[in-house]
């Protein structure tokens, strides 16, 4: 009887490790192993007036180098967490973060060589392992915190990440400016991409320890194993699904639903004992489940994430030839939407979780659209001025609302176990938009770059540009209140939250 007491104290010192301070080693890893994909996502859009001109692209061109992204995700979630399933989520962790060092890679070579189609290559290898290393970040994570902390942790992995974007906008041109090279300034992309791959490789070292550790763990402590069943499940049907939002609250949404029907209640419950995890996979025979909510819903989310996205994939030469900056101060001028975003984004999901009506915030997102690129098409400075900066702080505020709001409000929309079907066609739609309003605004931007005295002007390009993003942004609005009204005269699920205790 004692040296079995002394066994249980010596385990003490083997606690898993997601129960001790590597826990937030371990988040820290995961932040910094999506940072680099960050980085060199937005590496074109940092050098956007560099690239067109030495490579002679026109505005499609350009933006082609962020559709071809896009383009493979329109179909890869109809498989997507299959091959996570498989293989598991630390070899595809592996698997993913290499592809990624690959695609950026070739993209280095087209940056030296000056090879357009070889960048496109290098871009569409990237988008592959990117939005499958998203995924596979999310599900580990969600199994390193639990309950509560999820929130937290997801909200931290998507929010860090995005200041590889600002520290892109920021340090490219300068790096461009002072080497001249533009394969040199991919290549310092590819190695924050290769220090974010060794990230992932000790994450996965952690993570194998912890999972041997937990094993020994469990078999000592059975009832805290049971009571842990209920918390898992919740933070692993919500690990992929807010992937590309910086929500802190996402995790905590699932509880919102005041749901009245007791045979929903009962799946719930029955769910809420099964230890599985979501995946973002579409199921065809389940599309007929989801209601209009949904649909419009996801329209909604789709083009805000348009307005959002594709505008700064334009935005450093926006910037220069609208406001009168330089390149590299654009760069400086565009960390405002990403830091102000990954700030404000926890307030906003507080916010939104206290008050009953989700619908009217989400018609006030659209609205925030709506006046952000107004002001881009309105204001006009002829030289580098203050003022350029307030509708980036507005577009910031609509992208926290994108993450808190929107994201979060799908599952309050379908059942428990479709959230893996919601999500996948979700992604689906999404990477149709990311990859056809590119080439959309490309366009716009083509034919009115001649004005009418037969001269080039990429004033007026943009012009019409903004005046697109400000039709989409009312046609969103249109969009919401016809999601606030079908609520409304409904099922009420946007309109009848609260937070249930615990």
């Amino acid at each position: 009887m004692q040296l079995e007491k002394e066994s249980k104290q010596s385990f003490l010192y083997k606690l898993p490790l997601q129960k001790t301070w590597v826990q937030w080693l371990a988040l820290g890893l995961a932040c910094f192993l999506l940072f680099g994909d960050a980085y060199a996502f937005d590496n074109p859009m940092a050098l956007q007036s560099t690239i067109q001109t030495e490579m002679n692209l026109n505005n499609v061109q350009f933006n082609m180098l962020y559709s071809i992204y896009s383009a493979p995700n329109i179909i890869l979630p109809f498989f997507g967490g299959i091959l996570i399933d498989k293989i598991g989520v630390r070899v595809s962790i592996l698997i993913f973060s290499s592809i990624l060092i690959l695609g950026q890679s070739i993209v280095v070579i087209g940056g030296y060589t000056l090879s357009y189609g070889t960048m496109l290559a290098g871009r569409c290898i990237f988008g592959i392992g990117s939005e499958s290393l998203n995924a596979a970040q999310a599900a580990i994570m969600s199994q390193w915190f639990q309950g509560g902390q999820v929130s937290l942790a997801l909200g931290l992995c998507l929010s860090i990440p995005k200041l590889g974007s600002a520290m892109n906008s920021l340090v490219s041109p300068l790096i461009q400016a002072n080497h001249g090279e533009l394969g040199f300034t991919f290549l310092v992309g590819l190695f924050i991409v290769i220090f974010s791959w060794f990230c992932g490789l000790v994450l996965i070292y952690l993570d194998k320890k912890n999972e041997e550790l937990m094993k020994l763990w469990k078999e000592l402590n059975p009832i805290e194993v049971n009571n842990d069943i209920k918390e898992v499940s919740s933070a692993q049907e919500m690990s992929l699904q807010i992937r590309k939002s910086e929500s802190t609250e996402s995790d905590r949404s699932i509880s919102l639903l005041d749901d009245e029907d007791d045979d929903d209640k009962e799946d719930d419950k029955e769910e809420e004992v099964t230890n599985h995890e979501t995946k973002e996979e579409i199921k065809l025979s389940d599309l007929k489940y989801l209601d209009g909510s949904y649909w419009i819903l996801s329209c909604i989310i789709m083009l805000s994430e348009a307005l959002f996205v594709p505008f700064l994939d334009n935005g450093n030469a926006f910037f220069q030839v609208k406001f009168g900056f330089s390149q590299q101060s654009a760069g400086v001028l565009l960390t405002i939407p990403y830091v102000f975003a990954a700030c404000v984004t926890p307030f906003v999901g507080i916010y939104g979780d206290k008050i009953r009506q989700r619908s009217l915030l989400i018609v006030l997102t659209t609205i925030i659209f709506i006046i952000t690129h107004l002001c881009l098409l309105l204001i006009y400075c002829n030289s580098a001025c203050g003022v350029s900066a307030l509708p980036l702080l507005s577009l910031g505020l609509c992208f926290s609302f994108y993450s808190a709001i929107l994201i979060p409000s799908i599952p309050l929309v379908v059942k428990s176990q479709m959230i893996g079907t919601a999500f996948g066609l979700l992604g689906v739609m999404q990477n149709t938009a990311l990859a056809l309003f590119p080439l959309i605004t490309g366009s716009l931007y083509n034919s009115h770059l001649i004005n009418e005295q037969g001269q080039v002007d990429p004033f007026q390009g943009y012009v019409y540009q903004s005046y697109f993003f400000v039709g989409v942004s009312c046609f969103n609005f249109v969009i919401a209140i016809t999601l606030y009204l079908f609520d409304k005269n409904g099922s009420k699920k946007l309109s009848r939250l609260k937070t249930k205790s615990k």
